[in-house]
């Protein structure tokens, strides 16, 4: 079984690999996800002025909304493991001309921070990815000023996604069986179960806590797009599209368009897809 630092190494190098494929999708994910950075921002209580820390920001989700909506005098902090994307979120931040926001390569299970260094922390779907989630959203807490807020998103059971599961079930009708979700290993479902996240966040020590579950509608244009989309995540199904025959690719294809007929309205595929969203007071 891996380490820890194993686990984090292997998330370091997918990620390192897709930053640019990331960068090139960032409009895309901003207008997919807007729901997801206004309840973070909302429920994070952030407001002009104050000094946010955005953990797992990737090319700069939600950091750079984050920049504009503390100005003028605030400032946000924007941390993620791997280099390259924190490359991108500086760039990003330059072309925006939002002179606010730094970046910097850090784990979040050990943040280089004082104690009570922030009015509020966001992440969003970074916490699930953590070997130890109990020791990231305590340093979470560690760093808040008292009676501040953290905000973050991961995502809710595969059963409320078809968004995650249809090129899985695409494998499986092909017949590679797909493995049994594993909840207690780092990945998209981890913090999934019902009841889960809240207990974590109690037992790091926050008080109030509130967890909401959010739909939200996602589109592709076509099926090329949803399997592109796979292709970037990380996990075992990546791995599984990465060996594949160009004939097999194109069989599997055909496979994707009937499984999402069902969601398809004028030609765009419509796939539900649930963010679990949570927010805890120090």
């Amino acid at each position: 079984m891996p380490t820890n630092q194993e686990l984090k190494e292997q998330q370091r190098q997918h990620w390192s690999g897709n930053a640019a494929r990331w960068d090139s999708l960032h409009e895309r994910l901003e207008r997919e996800m807007s729901a997801v950075t206004a309840w973070l921002c909302r429920d994070a209580g952030l407001a002009v002025g104050m000094r946010v820390l955005d953990l797992a920001c990737g090319s700069g989700h939600p950091a750079l909304n984050i920049a504009r909506l503390v100005q003028p005098g605030g400032s946000v902090v924007a941390t993620d493991l791997v280099q390259e994307m924190v490359e991108v979120t500086r760039r990003r931040a330059r072309e925006a001309g939002l002179d606010n926001l730094e970046a910097r390569v850090m784990d979040l299970e050990a943040l280089d921070f004082p104690d009570e260094s922030f009015d509020a922390v966001t992440c969003r779907f970074g916490v699930m990815f953590c070997p130890e989630p109990l020791k990231a959203v305590s340093e979470v807490r560690r760093v808040l000023k008292p009676g501040a807020w953290f905000a973050f998103s991961v995502w809710d059971t595969p059963d409320k996604s078809p968004g995650q599961t249809v090129v899985g079930e695409a494998l499986r009708r092909f017949g590679r069986p797909q493995p049994t979700v594993d909840y207690g290993a780092p990945g998209v479902y981890q913090l999934a179960p019902p009841g889960k996240l809240d207990a974590l966040l109690r037992e790091a020590g926050f008080g109030k806590v509130h967890v909401e579950s959010l739909t939200i509608d996602v589109e592709y244009e076509s099926v090329e797009a949803l399997w592109g989309r796979a292709l970037v995540r990380p996990g075992s199904l990546r791995v599984q599209m990465e060996d594949l025959s160009e004939e097999d690719v194109r069989r599997l294809k055909v496979l994707l368009g009937d499984i999402v007929a069902p969601y398809t309205r004028g030609g765009v595929i419509h796939l539900p897809t649930t963010p679990l969203c949570a927010a805890a007071r120090k």
